[in-house]
């Protein structure tokens, strides 16, 4: 397995602990969609070392999983089990599709499914020109692996000794402000409203309060956003369009597609950071006063070291960022899940801006992207049907919840373990894998 280096601001992998919490039992050992970690010498698991890579909101998950499927399959099968399976590269969504339609990967994951339609465009266009199998969209089968939360991480050090009990509370409008440069200092008499408990006190000589005024520094504001293609920019943008629409759009260019995965909407402030992938994002966040940033929840989690404000959600509330308000968000949308047409175009996965009580509104699913038929083609380094077989083990165990499910890896990463009607739909897409026209024998 290759070595992931990461510098002073990537991401740890939290793995260690993490092997002995997850119990390998005898039912592991069924040859259907539940988990199978089994392999035989027969199936060359051994030799196979298929690469990955693509959404950087995905590689918590991906590179604390990877090794944990080894060492689970190792224990079901021994030596017959893979062994060399590299750690996934966080190249972005926009690198996950074109290394899946290219072959260089032979799963490429992406925030927002490949094909998706927005305003009559197609997002995947130039990528998709079905003038062969490698570019028609329903050559691929795309598989919800993770559900997480976007957290708008800030750095305001003035506030950390005084009023660090009290996150920055924002709202989808103050956002759209934000990022679009119509609000630019920290203590903007909006944000100060919205922030009634980050106020300095002057007190008489008696002790009685004689005024009051806000304690949000005056700086300015530094909006940082994706520079690369990012499907965590279309869940945030996503999230703004629902919000605020024309607000923020760009009204001089009728003919932008909005939400998108490049971060050219609005009008971004001349001091505003491109940030290459979320733990770009996070490094600029993290070096610069008064920045502000959207990053995968375990961005946030796995450091530790600035806060992420609190967003009003639908029903007024201040929601802080967690597993348990993510998940309440998208149980908001459990009456119409993501589907899949026979053409490939997957519907529904947006879950931005949930209706009830305690969602977080900023949130949603990830995808892994596979070719559906692997006769004859060498993807991601690997070709043939044992290493199809390997690839579709490895997606369904990674959906699978339970002691010893990859849903398990993703939960101490600081995602939402995918709901069950998410997870049949995973299962199912994983199923339609075949070779030569075959289904690969795994049910």
């Amino acid at each position: 397995m290759k070595k992931n280096l990461r510098g002073k601001f990537g991401v740890a992998i939290a793995t260690f602990g993490l092997l002995s919490t997850i119990a390998v039992s005898a039912a592991g050992a069924s040859a259907t969609l539940n988990g199978d970690l089994t392999f035989a010498a027969s199936d060359g698991a051994a030799g196979l070392n298929p690469a990955m890579g693509g959404s950087s909101f995905d590689e918590p998950f991906f590179n604390s999983a990877i090794p944990v499927f080894m060492t689970l399959a190792a224990k079901a099968s021994g030596n017959n089990a893979p062994s060399s399976m590299s750690l996934y590269s966080p190249t972005g969504s926009s690198s996950g599709k074109k290394g899946a339609i290219g072959g260089t990967y032979a799963v490429g994951a992406s925030d927002v499914p490949m094909g998706t339609v927005v305003n009559s465009t197609n997002l995947d266009a130039s990528l998709l020109t079905g003038t062969n199998a490698a570019t028609t969209l329903n050559s691929y089968v795309q598989v919800p692996v993770v559900l997480g939360g976007i957290g708008m991480m800030y750095n305001l050090p003035s506030l950390k000794k005084k009023f660090g009990k009290y996150p920055v509370v924002l709202t989808s409008s103050l956002l759209a402000s934000v990022y679009n440069g119509a609000i630019t200092k920290w203590n903007n008499p909006a944000i100060c409203k919205r922030n009634p408990k980050i106020v300095n006190v002057t007190k008489n000589k008696k002790g009685k309060i004689i005024r009051k005024s806000c304690a949000l520094p005056n700086i300015p504001i530094v909006p940082v956003y994706r520079a690369d293609g990012s499907g965590t920019t279309f869940i945030f943008m996503d999230y703004l369009n629902q919000t605020q629409g024309a607000n923020f759009k760009n009204l001089s260019t009728k003919a932008e597609v909005y939400p998108s995965t490049s971060f050219n909407q609005g009008q971004v402030p001349s001091n505003a950071l491109g940030g290459q992938k979320n733990s770009g994002v996070a490094a600029d966040v993290e070096q610069t006063v008064g920045a502000i940033g959207y990053v995968e929840y375990s961005y946030i989690l796995l450091q530790h070291t600035l806060p992420a404000a609190l967003i009003v959600n639908a029903k007024g509330q201040n929601v802080a960022l967690s597993q348990s308000s993510v998940a309440a968000d998208a149980a908001a949308f459990a009456a119409s899940p993501p589907t899949e047409s026979k053409t490939g175009v997957v519907s529904n996965f947006s879950v931005v801006n949930g209706k009830n009580s305690g969602d977080y509104p900023i949130a949603g699913y990830s995808w892994a992207i596979v070719r559906q038929d692997w006769n004859g083609l060498t993807v991601g380094g690997v070709s043939g049907l044992n290493a199809e077989k390997l690839v579709a083990k490895f997606l369904d165990w990674s959906v699978q919840g339970g002691a010893n499910g990859g849903q398990t890896v993703a939960r101490q990463q600081g995602y939402v373990p995918l709901p069950s009607y998410v997870t049949a739909l995973a299962q199912q897409q994983v199923a339609t894998m075949t070779y030569n026209g075959q289904p690969l024998g795994l049910s």
